[in-house]
């Protein structure tokens, strides 16, 4: 948990960004100019440093590359020269003495380095999640206090933060950053050499609770999130609320992620069993912030939990699959903590509502060979933690609350889906116990109708000139005027083709802002159709 900040004025101002993704000396601008007393930001922030691009694989420092604001534009043009489209795929034509990391060697894709040396600060407390686009080594190196920069916490399953506000309140920050791919759920990704990550002459040991650290799963350039970070978070939010019931539960609390509670039921369901009062998470880079509860788009409370209800089987027959395998391995290592936070995790992915009308099997989400004496946390010899029976009191007690929880989210648990920064952010202010809103975005531009309609008028000006003086047969041109097909430029509604699909700003660079998180258009940039 990291140290209480203070916020000794009669109100608190948080703004809420999204997609730093590297320029962080930016957020101070930020701060500076909205008077933010903190930030909260949703991912995707430059967990990068001078290593970064040599780790990370091709594809994934393309997408990095691709959204970075500190690359020049002319290198950019340069990058995209070594690919091209053909057909539904794109070739890459990087090779020994052209690549992308040979174009990379002299520009940084973040300025993290900078507040790592200390050659920059961050004028007020920055809390963030990691996003999907950063390098799992750096994010590491800090989880295991290689790397410190003041002011900046990292929200993750380890680490729950305090912020105490005005008039004796408290704001809670917990959540987890990365990417949920359920067939990613059983996979830890890249092997950890930890080496790399303390550095050659420390031991482990040196470092303050290495026993109870996982090491986040992914590869550089990839991050997704585990079963065994899901128990950890589990664990850590449970060990709070069962040290400090009273402030747990006073205090406003919000659950950020990278991911959309609201598309992804597991991450809500988290929310729900915590009692959340809000959710913070990055959009797919969509040009407004949204503001809703479950009750304004869920047509019924059934419907709301039939999503749960879905993705429990979809979790467990993934489980039933790998559970074998998975378990022989996790076994064979012979290590308590994550034996603990794997059943943990299922245990409370489990007991998600099942729907009335779910007709699937359903499959048990536990692990066959965990015995009453291994659960729990440990204390520093490796011994059954004493908090073991009071985290499953808990746990039970919840669980028996669990329909109720689930009706209270429906109704009154708030979600806030941040745009990218450069289109826009979110401000929060708490005043007299109040927590109000404020949403700022630039939005759609669309500035190319007007053009599309002054260069339609033109041209049809052009073409009536044009009729006036020629010489052209009366009798001919009725006959061409009654055999044309009629035209369905304008008619509203027929569908035409468009130099820029619907909602696309002005930025200078192909895609930016109009491509969906894994690198994908969720837009064409010729070719689009759209309805008048």
């Amino acid at each position: 948990m990291s140290t209480p900040k203070l916020i000794s004025a009669g109100e608190c101002r948080i703004l809420v960004v999204a997609d730093i993704r590297g320029e962080i000396s930016k957020l101070n601008d930020l701060a500076s100019e909205y008077k933010a007393d903190i930030i909260i930001h949703t991912g995707n922030f430059g967990f990068l440093d001078s290593h970064s691009v040599e780790e990370i694989h091709e594809s994934y420092l393309r997408h990095i590359v691709e959204f970075c604001p500190l690359l020049p534009e002319s290198l950019i043009l340069e990058i995209s020269k070594l690919s091209k489209v053909n057909g539904h795929a794109v070739e890459h034509l990087s090779n020994e003495h052209e690549n992308l990391r040979k174009l990379l060697r002299n520009h940084s894709l973040s300025e993290l380095g900078d507040f790592i040396r200390g050659d920059k600060t961050l004028q007020v407390p920055v809390y963030t999640i990691y996003g999907m686009c950063e390098d799992s080594l750096v994010i590491n190196k800090f989880r295991y206090q290689i790397y410190k920069v003041p002011n900046l916490h990292i929200i993750d399953d380890t680490a729950v933060s305090l912020v105490d506000l005005p008039g004796g309140h408290r704001l809670l920050l917990a959540g987890i950053g990365g990417s949920l791919s359920y067939h990613k759920l059983f996979h830890q990704g890249s092997p950890v050499n930890f080496e790399d990550i303390i550095g050659e002459g420390r031991q482990m040991q040196d470092i303050e609770g290495f026993g109870r650290l996982l090491p986040i799963s992914g590869d550089p350039g990839n991050i997704w999130i585990t079963v065994l970070q899901f128990g950890k978070l589990i664990e850590t939010l449970m060990e709070f609320s069962l040290r400090d019931p009273k402030v747990y539960a006073d205090a406003i609390k919000i659950f950020v992620t990278h991911q959309s509670p609201a598309r992804e039921p597991l991450l809500e369901h988290l929310a729900i069993f915590f009692k959340m009062d809000y959710t913070i998470s990055n959009s797919l880079h969509f040009r407004y912030s949204s503001s809703y509860n479950e009750l304004s788009i869920s047509p019924s409370f059934e419907s709301f939990k039939m999503k749960f209800n879905e993705c429990r089987h979809k979790f467990a027959v993934i489980w039933k699959n790998v559970q074998p395998k998975f378990e022989k391995l996790l076994f064979a290592l012979d290590n308590r903590e994550m034996i603990d936070c794997t059943q943990l995790a299922l245990q409370v992915f489990d007991k998600i509502p099942i729907s009335s009308r779910g007709a699937e099997e359903i499959i048990p989400l536990q692990l066959k060979h965990h015995t009453a004496d291994s659960d729990g946390p440990t204390d520093a010899d490796g011994n059954p933690g004493a908090t073991r029976p009071a985290r499953q009191r808990e746990l039970n007690a919840i669980i028996r609350q669990l329909n109720d929880l689930y009706y209270i989210s429906f109704q009154n648990s708030w979600h806030f889906n941040i745009c990218d920064l450069a289109c826009g952010h979110l401000i929060l202010d708490f005043k007299d116990g109040h927590v109000s809103m404020q949403s700022v975005s630039k939005g759609f531009d669309f500035s190319y109708r007007v053009l599309e309609s002054g260069e339609n008028d033109k041209t049809s000006k052009n073409d009536k000139n044009d009729a006036s003086g020629s010489n052209i047969d009366e009798d001919s041109t009725n006959s061409t005027q009654r055999n044309a097909s009629p035209t369905t430029t304008g008619s509203p509604g027929h569908l035409r083709r468009t130099r820029r699909p619907f909602g696309h700003g002005t930025s200078s660079r192909a895609g930016r802002g109009g491509r969906g998180r894994g690198g994908r258009a969720s837009g064409r940039s010729r070719g689009s159709y759209r309805r008048d």
